[in-house]
């Protein structure tokens, strides 16, 4: 495997690095399975969603940019770059899900994952995914089903135009999109979205 360490030293440190970290005294947490109407214009009053979502694309598109086959290699060693990829990916969304502030909860990665998803695929397969994840976790009024929809549609796409030889990144990049629902599943972890507090927390 051939390294570009420079960008994937500056992937490593964009998808890397908790979004929580920079959770200040004005952001407040509320579990994804309760109501959002009245919380709407907080959640997008927070601007670090659009930071997260943002430098995992950056991220994203670094790290795919940094890696690349040894034309020499045989055997398994053909298949690191996927594999490099894909546990960056895994514990770049482990990172951004359980590293919380609000006691006994974990990150629900919403914007994360989706500039993800646009950082490490072409658009004519990352957009339709997002788009109807969306549209699904909206309308059921179920916003854990973000996760499964994106990652199962991401691989139909994925399949649908770049073929066989899209199987391997696509497992790996539908198992990183699936884990903070599989985390809901498997911890006692209420999963959680942060938004703009109208005051500080004096407490």
């Amino acid at each position: 495997m051939l390294i570009d360490w420079i960008r994937f030293s500056s992937a490593l440190v964009l998808l890397l690095t908790p979004i929580a970290l920079f959770h200040g005294k004005k952001v407040r947490y509320r579990p994804i399975a309760r109501d959002w109407d009245t919380h709407w214009s907080q959640i997008l009053k927070l601007g670090l969603h659009t930071i997260d979502a943002g430098r995992a694309a950056l991220g994203g598109w670094l790290l795919v940019d940094a890696l690349a086959s040894d034309p020499a290699a045989h055997g398994l060693m053909r298949y690191s770059v996927f594999l490099t990829r894909g546990a960056v990916l895994c514990l770049a969304v482990l990172l951004q899900t359980f590293v919380c502030k609000e006691r006994d909860s974990a990150h629900a990665p919403f914007t994360f994952v989706s500039g993800l998803v646009f950082g490490v695929y072409s658009p004519t397969i990352a957009a339709f995914p997002v788009l109807l994840a969306i549209i699904v976790a909206g309308g059921s009024r179920t916003p854990l089903a973000f996760f499964p929809t994106l990652s199962l549609t991401l691989f139909a796409l994925g399949i649908l135009f770049g073929g066989k030889k899209m199987i391997i990144p696509l497992v790996l990049g539908m198992s990183a999109v699936m884990l903070p629902w599989l985390c809901s599943l498997l911890f006692s972890r209420d999963l959680v979205v942060s938004y703009r507090a109208k005051r500080p927390d004096n407490s």
